[in-house]
């Protein structure tokens, strides 16, 4: 890659002043200014020159942009989102986490509020826009959040490209791949950091014309009120404000830009202030305040570590951050900090941003594909510069980015529509068993009724319709909450209990089942019933 294509609108803008100059020396030729004149004229000239360029940057980028390749980026990102499990004419049975995302915002329709009635972990504008998803008595209208947020990442990453390479096939070759890398992490849409990705592929893009092109510092009001935006939706997905902001306060203090720095500080603050206030007063208005911060900050980042089958979790991870290009955009970010110019610093700490992320997602309490998609912001910079050579070159951009992916994209595509039905082969005995529960509670309970299941997912509650005010305590979660559940339990009104045969019982749950329920049998596959007696 040439070294200089980083700084394509500086050679620009360097081009301009040396015709500028040339014009003004064969003026100066017939007309003599004074020396003030020629001082107080020359900081005008240069900006002039500046603005000039990067408006001829932007004229350069919209001929470049094509309406057919939105329309192509809709479609590739419909087909895509047909895997979604809120897509309501498949409603394919949900795996663990994705299914309890998918209950929380039914559960809100029915009255119920996260963090209090059900543990969350994802931000309290992610529950706020699962509870909208749901108002129409089913997943349309989450589907349909759900797929504006992958067309809107895949808009993005095309937009970015093409102002990295003023190429329209490289950035719907990147936009492809990137909405499938989406599709595949989020595994079945339902995710936290699906909806905060646009948000954070739009503050890649603005981050990279400020630091190659400059702009207006008042336009960081917007960063800050995308990262409170994303900081809300999916605290992990944050961090690369974080280290974006960091970035930024050492380039502008290298750069003695000392008010720049400050002013831009006080807007990104004035940003995430519009934002989070408005989420606060929702949460202060569900007494979810300190709860969601909890359950969604401090106890995923004071809890980490692996648990349940380690090696398992490892492989997992490791196949997850090759075949979704992960390490590859590493290795083409570490070749490109060696060229970076003014935008150094920010390449250097998005690299060990990523590396942070993915041990992060590494270590989480409950093992999660969707949080490796918190890495991608980190490394979209790295994509449309690493085919910059191939748009100059007119290579095939398609085989250029495989071939710097080493082809594991196609790999992506598969397991994208493969997953699905990979996953309901592996949990057939456990999902058959559940639909026959689902059909037995359908029949002989009512919408009132409460029912409370102690499962590793949510799919029995979520498609029976049921609901139950009393949720089982993850088991990393701090002392006080198991000692609520025991509580609760002894107390507890729902009409039927149902157990699965997996699931270890805790010892406050045996005794209420001692106590006040009958056992009508274990005809149901993996799962045991309780009734009230």
């Amino acid at each position: 890659m040439s070294k200089n294509y980083g700084s394509r609108a500086e050679r620009r803008a360097q081009e301009t002043a040396r015709q500028s100059t040339s014009l003004e020396d064969e003026k100066n030729v017939m007309v003599s200014e004074t020396p003030a004149m020629k001082e107080n004229s020359q900081p005008l000239a240069n900006e002039s020159l500046l603005n000039r360029a990067v408006r001829e940057r932007l004229g350069e980028e919209k001929d470049h942009y094509s309406w057919v390749s939105y329309g192509v980026i809709f479609v590739m990102g419909f087909i895509l989102s047909l895997t979604f499990y809120s897509f309501p004419l498949i409603n394919t049975m949900a795996t663990a986490v994705p299914s309890q995302y998918l209950y929380s915002g039914f559960a809100m329709t029915h009255g119920l509020t996260p963090y209090n009635d059900f543990f969350g972990s994802g931000g309290a504008l992610f529950y706020f826009i699962n509870w909208i998803g749901n108002l129409a008595g089913n997943s349309i209208l989450l589907y349909v959040f759900e797929l504006i947020a992958l067309v809107a990442s895949g808009i993005l990453a095309y937009r970015l490209v093409v102002h990295q390479t003023l190429s329209n096939d490289a950035g719907v070759v990147v936009s492809a791949f990137t909405m499938a890398t989406a599709a595949g992490l989020a595994r079945g849409g339902v995710a936290p950091t699906l909806l905060a990705f646009p948000f954070a592929l739009w503050a890649v893009k603005f981050l990279d014309v400020y630091f190659q092109e400059d702009r207006k510092d008042g336009t960081f009001v917007l960063f800050g009120m995308a990262g409170a935006v994303v900081l809300t939706i999916s605290p992990v997905m944050f961090i690369f404000f974080l280290v974006s902001s960091l970035a930024l306060l050492i380039f502008n203090v290298s750069q003695l830009r000392i008010g720049r720095g400050i002013y831009q500080g006080l807007c990104m603050v004035f940003g995430l202030l519009l934002v989070g206030y408005a989420v606060a007063y929702y949460a202060l208005d569900q007494q979810t305040i300190y709860t969601s911060l909890e359950q969604s900050i401090f106890i995923p980042v004071t809890h980490f570590g692996l648990r349940g089958d380690v090696l398992l979790t490892l492989a997992q991870s490791l196949v997850l951050l090759l075949v979704f290009g992960i390490v590859t955009g590493f290795v083409l970010g570490v070749f490109q900090v060696r060229v970076a110019n003014t935008s150094r610093v920010w390449y250097v700490l998005l690299l060990i941003g990523a590396v942070v992320v993915s041990v992060m997602a590494v270590m989480a309490p409950t093992f999660d594909s969707s949080n490796f998609l918190a890495v991608l912001p980190f490394l979209m910079i790295f994509q449309g510069k690493s085919m910059a050579k191939a748009v100059e070159e007119k290579k095939n951009l398609w085989l250029t980015y495989l071939q710097n992916k080493l082809f594991a994209p196609i790999m992506v595509v598969i397991f994208v529509f493969a997953a699905p039905f990979i996953f309901a082969a592996l949990n057939h005995s456990t999902f058959t068993s559940e639909k026959a529960v689902v059909q037995y509670i359908k029949d002989n309970t009512s919408s009132k009724d409460s029912v409370y299941v102690l499962s590793a997912d949510k799919n029995i509650n979520r498609l029976s319709k049921r609901t139950s005010k009393i949720d089982t305590v993850p088991e990393y979660y701090p002392t006080k909450f198991k000692q609520t559940y025991d509580l609760n339990i002894a107390t507890a009104q729902n009409k039927w209990i149902v157990i699965q045969s997996s699931y270890p019982i805790p010892n406050s749950l045996s005794a209420t089942l001692k106590a006040n329920y009958q056992s009508i049998g274990s005809g149901k596959g993996e799962f045991t019933i309780y009734k009230k007696k």
